[in-house]
C-alpha cells in the first residue's frame, strides 16, 4: 500500500456516543419520529448532515433550513465535546501508529462526512497538522454524495495522487465500509471499538483485511493480514 485514509469519527476519534446524543437532541426538536439501533448504524454514522437531517426530519427542507440545521447541531456538537474533557483524546495507540507512519513517509489523510468547522476544530484540540495536510483532507463540503457512495475516498486517493488500489481505508461505519468497497479500495480495515458491529462487518464482508479494538494493534493486524504499508 502507498497510501492510507483515515475516517475521523468513530475512528480517530471516539466520539460516536457524541454526535448520536447531538443527533438525538435534533430529532426530538424537529421532529416527531425516533432513532432506532438500526438508524443509527445504517442512517446516521457515516452520512452527511444533508442526509440525516432528510431521512430524520424532512425529505422536503430548502437548502437554508438544511444550512441551518447542520450548523445548529454541529454547534452543540461541539459544546459537548468541550463538556467532556476526558473524552477529547484520540483512539488509544493511534498517536504512536501516526508518529510511526510520519517516519517511514507514509502518504496519508483524512475522509471523513464531518462539515469544515469541525475539520478546523479537531485540527485545533488534536494538533493534526502534525501528521496531517489540511489542505488535501475530504470533508462535506456539499460537493458529492455521501457515504456509503464512493466519491469521497476517491477524491482522497486523488488529493494524495494515488490510486483508489494503492490505499489502506481504516473505517468504523458500516456506511464507510461499503463505500470503500465500492471505491475499489484496495485494502480495509474495520475499526470496532466496542466490539459492537464486527459480527456485521464479517458477515458482509466489510473488512477483509481485519478488525481493530483500536490502534495497539495495527501494526499486528497489517503483518497478519500480509499488508505490506512500506513505502
Amino acid at each position: 500500500m502507498k497510501g492510507i485514509i483515515f475516517d475521523f469519527n468513530g475512528t480517530m476519534f471516539q466520539d460516536s456516543h457524541l454526535h448520536e446524543e447531538a443527533w438525538i437532541y435534533m430529532v426530538n426538536k424537529y421532529a416527531s419520529g425516533s432513532m432506532t439501533d438500526e438508524d443509527i448504524l445504517i442512517n446516521l454514522h457515516g452520512r452527511t448532515n444533508k442526509e440525516i437531517l432528510s431521512h430524520f426530519i424532512s425529505s422536503s427542507l430548502t437548502p437554508d433550513e438544511i444550512k441551518k440545521l447542520s450548523f445548529e447541531k454541529e454547534s452543540y456538537y461541539r459544546e459537548l465535546c468541550l463538556k467532556h474533557p476526558k473524552d477529547l483524546k484520540l483512539t488509544n495507540g493511534l498517536i504512536n501508529v501516526l508518529n510511526e507512519l510520519k517516519h517511514r513517509e507514509m502518504l496519508m489523510t483524512i475522509a471523513t462526512a464531518t462539515v469544515k468547522e469541525n475539520v478546523d476544530f479537531y485540527f485545533d484540540v488534536f494538533n493534526l497538522g502534525n501528521w496531517f495536510d489540511l489542505e488535501k483532507v475530504v470533508f462535506d463540503n456539499g460537493s458529492f454524495p455521501g457515504k456509503p457512495e464512493p466519491d469521497i475516498f476517491l477524491i482522497a486517493s486523488e488529493k494524495l495522487k494515488l490510486k483508489a488500489k494503492d490505499c489502506l481505508v481504516i473505517e468504523d461505519a458500516y456506511s464507510g465500509l461499503l463505500a470503500a468497497k465500492k471505491a475499489g479500495i484496495g485494502k480495509v480495515i474495520a475499526i470496532d471499538p466496542f466490539n459492537k458491529n464486527a459480527g456485521l462487518f464479517i458477515e458482509n464482508q466489510m473488512c477483509r483485511n481485519g478488525i481493530i479494538n483500536d490502534f495497539t494493534t495495527f501494526f499486528k493486524v497489517l503483518n497478519e493480514s500480509n499488508v505490506d504499508i512500506s513505502c
